[in-house]
């Protein structure tokens, strides 16, 4: 296992360096390369992005189409990794040149409420840029909730990059306390919360399916009174990345906890399902979103 971790870091050092002595065209387009690679190669999280495919378009799409899609989204992440290895070349100042931002006002507006943000991102686009434009528009008041890896110097690794330009990432073990801490402290807190979330989710209505989702968010925002945003980072033809932020989402209240925690979530997974048929090769297909359902 030992040998195992320092080979995933070795191979991470390298790459990095290797990809940080590259222009950032040359980088994208070897980006590219992996991803066609990967789309090959990893044939089981091809035939999952296929079959979520065809959960969501199966009628607007023929198979050679959702094949497209699918090629075209490996490559994306390709892309994703080649910029994401560039990170630590990137500034306060030089991140305007490959960013826009749509809807800063509405983070701003969420905020003057004094009760902190929640921020619903999505694995959309190049989600990690998200985090690192959000840290340049609200300086040390970005957090974020991830899982930690298993090789622990690797993470170590990964953590140093995405926290780069003053995102601070909480370990998902950690998350509760701390989460609460950095809203009182009218800090901004960012949720990765597109993915399955098993059997301790809300299954909403994803695509005319029911998909399992993360409760947390929305728990958080009705307990708490912080307002809960949607943010987006859409990657354009020239690869140039749009952030949008969306207006403070409005939040329907019943008399009923968990039917407002099902209800207000499945209307935000709609935000994000308008974005998907607006986008659909930007999202992350390889990862089984309809793997748990109801019993």
């Amino acid at each position: 296992m030992l040998n195992r971790d320092l080979t995933e870091v070795l191979a991470f050092r390298c790459a990095a360096t290797i990809f940080q002595l590259l222009p950032r065209k040359v980088a994208l387009a070897l980006g590219v390369w992996i991803g066609n690679l990967s789309y090959i190669v990893l044939k089981r999280r091809r035939h999952i992005a296929i079959s979520n495919l065809k959960i969501a378009f199966a009628k607007k799409f023929s198979d050679q189409e959702i094949q497209r899609i699918c090629r075209k989204s490996f490559q994306g992440l390709g892309k994703n990794l080649a910029e994401f290895l560039q990170f630590p070349q990137l500034t306060t100042e030089n991140i305007w040149e490959m960013v826009n931002v749509e809807g800063k006002e509405n983070l701003d507006i969420a905020l003057g409420q004094g009760k902190g943000a929640i921020i619903f991102v999505p694995h959309f686009g190049n989600w990690e840029l998200t985090g690192l434009i959000t840290g340049v528009l609200i300086p040390n008041r970005i957090k974020a909730i991830v899982f930690e890896l298993r090789n622990k110097r690797l993470n170590q690794l990964v953590w140093k990059y995405r926290q780069h330009l003053s995102a601070e990432l909480i370990p998902k073990r950690k998350a509760i306390r701390k989460t609460i801490l950095a809203l009182k402290r009218n800090c901004a807190i960012g949720f990765f919360a597109d993915q399955d979330a098993g059997g301790s989710g809300v299954f909403v209505d994803f695509f005319g399916k029911p998909a399992s989702a993360i409760r947390s968010p929305m728990i958080l925002a009705l307990k708490t009174g912080a307002p809960i945003l949607f943010s987006v980072c859409i990657r354009q033809p020239n690869n140039q990345h749009l952030v949008k932020i969306y207006e403070p989402f409005d939040i329907e209240i019943s008399n009923s906890f968990e039917h407002d925690v099902r209800y207000n979530t499945e209307r935000l997974l709609k935000i994000l399902e308008s974005e998907i048929r607006q986008y659909p090769d930007q999202w992350l297909w390889l990862h089984n979103r309809w793997k748990t359902q109801p019993s």
